[in-house]
């Protein structure tokens, strides 16, 4: 049966279709997310769904003029510099080039939203699929943050830390941060709510809008809630030590400090606001509510801001990681040289 959207205040007609929702087992209306739609489908706000339109036209042309070719190009650029050292790659520069590898698939995933205002139409498993690996980037990015957090910051202030029985090896740690991402991606695609529908066609966002509530409130757990009280209890145990003088005789990590500080920073602001609007949106589900267009357009500046995140990774390398930074440094100067040998050489030609 489809259940359109509907509330006292907008479909008084159809209460006694309400009324006879409350009769069926909980779990069955809850899980039926058939009524569920975008307000801009709704029609409901003419004005409210223009204005919302007009505003989220103006992000997207700021996204990709200014936001993706930075990301593409600082990323690309690391790749290649962190590639000409393949051969003494050290452990940081093997989690910063998992770093830049999964920051360019989020901007190359980011371009699902080129559509908006509107959105991209394909059938659920095919949006099913996009979104298992969206989501395989999005935990990965996250749990690499933590190992990078407890390697190069942690084990140094925390001499406890290094007594934790971790995988053996850069490559190993990797490994299960990779295979905890997947795990984390399965758990999610289970919640979608499509096996009984797999070739019927919908809009399709990176997080589905037709996914069971459960699917943004464990999606926030795993990839935002439980990353953050790990975090930050272990920074109340760093600044502890701090205020009570505890110095560590050796900072075998120092180096890593800024790019590891300026990573997690920006991850942290950009997965605030996102993550504070996908509990928005699991609230608005439970409560049957569409929402209103501006609850649209502030859910698609927040994924916006969630696909920057990628660029603000990609930068902190750039700029904090050393082998990036002397590239970047390296580059410059030859280009500078190149550029005075080409002013120089007319008047050359002319003596």
């Amino acid at each position: 049966m489809s259940i359109e959207h509907s509330t006292s205040t907008r479909n008084p007609e159809k209460l006694p279709l309400m009324s006879a929702l409350t009769n069926l087992p909980h779990k069955m209306v809850l899980h039926n997310m058939s009524w569920v739609q975008y307000p801009s489908q709704e029609l409901l706000e003419i004005e409210g769904i223009i204005w919302s339109q007009h505003v989220i036209s103006r992000f997207m042309h700021v996204y990709f003029a200014l936001v993706v070719p930075t990301s593409l190009l600082a990323g690309a650029f690391s790749l290649v510099a962190l590639g000409r050292r393949r051969a003494v790659l050290a452990t940081l520069d093997l989690c910063v080039l998992d770093s830049v590898v999964t920051s360019l698939a989020v901007t190359l995933f980011s371009f699902t939203t080129i559509a908006r205002p509107d959105y991209i139409v394909t059938s659920h498993l095919s949006c099913g699929v996009l979104s298992f690996f969206f989501n395989v980037c999005y935990f990965n990015a996250q749990y690499l943050q933590i190992a990078m957090l407890f390697a190069f910051l942690f084990q140094d202030y925390l001499p406890w830390v290094r007594r934790l029985k971790l995988p053996a090896g850069p490559l190993a740690r990797l490994s299960l941060v990779l295979v905890c991402a997947v795990g984390g991606s399965l758990g999610g695609t289970m919640l979608l709510g499509t096996a009984g529908s797999f070739l019927e066609s919908a809009p399709c966002q990176v997080d589905p809008l037709s996914a069971w509530p459960e699917y943004e409130i464990v999606k926030f757990s795993l990839g935002f809630g439980a990353a953050l009280v790990i975090e930050a209890a272990f920074f109340l145990l760093l600044v502890g030590k701090l205020v009570r003088g505890h110095r560590p005789r050796q900072k075998s990590s120092q180096s890593a400090y800024p790019l590891v500080l300026a990573s997690t920073l920006s991850m942290f602001a950009c997965r605030l606001f996102y993550n504070m609007m996908l509990l928005n949106r699991a609230r608005l589900k439970l409560q049957r509510d569409n929402g209103s267009p501006r609850d649209e357009l502030v859910m698609n500046i927040a994924e916006l801001v969630l696909f920057a995140e990628s660029c603000a990774s990609n930068l902190a390398v750039l700029f904090l990681h050393q082998p990036c930074k002397a590239a970047l440094a390296e580059g410059l100067r030859n280009l500078s040289g190149r550029c005075r040998r080409e002013e120089e050489a007319p008047g050359g030609v002319a003596l």
